[in-house]
């Protein structure tokens, strides 16, 4: 009777080890499986992007200075990397370009995917790719004086700056026409000398204004470089010398205000000629829809900024960019004045 139970109980010691046998077979080969899954889920993802996800991306951007514009600007950018998920920290160079420089070279050090400039001076452009090293490039607002710099890895985001200056010369022309005026004193005020987008800008308003046979004579010009109380102090002291003009064409809002402000302080209340700015910013909307601006121009700061991150992250990803013609991103001027004032405004 005992052998039999021996061997009964040494039986069942054997079927326990069996089935533990079979248990630790069936999870071995599990884990193998689940390690296998991870290792090829990671190489699809990596087939499937050959760049990092979104949320692993840095983009710096280097602003060259903080006017309402280009803040408004900068906002827009930060706007649009935050809904995108990505990494991004803004940098004011202060109209120094050494200083936007080193911003780019800081980024570069710190393993920055993109970088996001614009641009202290458009002749810097092959400066600032330099010390950009790997990481992918786009100029926001000002681009390269030397566009032949743009490629897979460098692109361009803004406006024809031709445009803008030719709105407001078709703007005046109209006006002129309508008072069977023929020749016209213009006073020029400017943005900062040199810069790409003022030679445009100020070109290309007094050609629309002679192309419609406007001949044009230059009262007084003088740069405020796109500042407003600048603009205002030297508009008084033009108003001061008394001489005749038609109407004021500014590279920008801020100097338009600047001038209208001029005009105020002289004691006038209504503004007697057209003066007329680019940007169409909330307070170049405002002094249209109060009559003290004739016209200004659209430039849409929150297209360009999301323009400049969606570039931005396609070149890191290795994607296109929809609508871009030869790495450039073209985001319209529109023309403004009373009759459409109020739909800026809102923007």
């Amino acid at each position: 009777m005992r052998k039999k139970l021996l061997a009964l109980g040494l039986a069942g010691m054997m079927m326990l080890g069996a089935l533990a046998g079979c248990g630790g077979g069936d999870t071995t080969p599990a884990d193998k499986g689940s390690g296998d899954t991870a290792q090829a889920d990671t190489g699809a993802d990596t087939s499937k992007d050959n760049a990092k996800g979104s949320g692993d991306m840095k983009i710096g951007m280097s602003i060259s200075s903080r006017d309402q514009f280009l803040s408004t600007l900068e906002t827009a950018v930060s706007d649009a990397a935050k809904e995108a998920g990505v990494t991004f920290n803004s940098f004011d160079a202060n109209n120094d370009i050494q200083l936007q420089i080193n911003h780019v070279q800081t980024c570069a050090a710190d393993n920055y995917d993109a970088i996001i400039i614009n641009m202290v001076d458009s002749t810097n452009a092959k400066e600032l790719i330099a010390a950009a090293g790997d990481m992918k490039v786009v100029f926001v607002n000002r681009g390269p004086d030397d566009m032949s710099v743009l490629n897979d890895n460098i692109m361009y985001v803004g406006s024809n700056e031709l445009d803008s200056g030719r709105f407001q010369g078709e703007f005046l022309a109209k006006y002129f026409k309508e008072k069977n005026m023929t020749e016209a004193n213009i006073v020029m005020m400017q943005g900062t000398l040199g810069l790409d987008h003022t030679n445009k800008r100020t070109s290309s308003s007094l050609k629309a204004l002679e192309d419609a046979g406007i001949k044009v004579n230059i009262a007084y010009q003088d740069t405020a470089e796109y500042d407003r109380a600048k603009a205002m102090d030297k508009f008084t002291q033009f108003l001061g010398t008394g001489k005749p003009f038609d109407a004021v064409i500014c590279n920008n809002d801020d100097m338009a205000l600047g001038c209208i402000e001029a005009y105020k302080a002289s004691g006038v209340t209504e503004i007697p000629v057209p003066i007329v700015g680019i940007d169409a910013t909330k307070g170049g909307c405002e002094a249209i829809e109060n009559g003290d601006l004739a016209f200004t121009v659209f430039q849409d700061p929150k297209g360009q900024g999301g323009g400049a991150i969606k570039c931005a992250m396609a070149m890191v990803k290795g994607e296109p960019v929809e609508g871009e013609e030869d790495h450039i991103l073209w985001i319209p001027f529109e023309p403004v004045d009373k009759s459409n004032v109020a739909e800026y405004a809102a923007k």
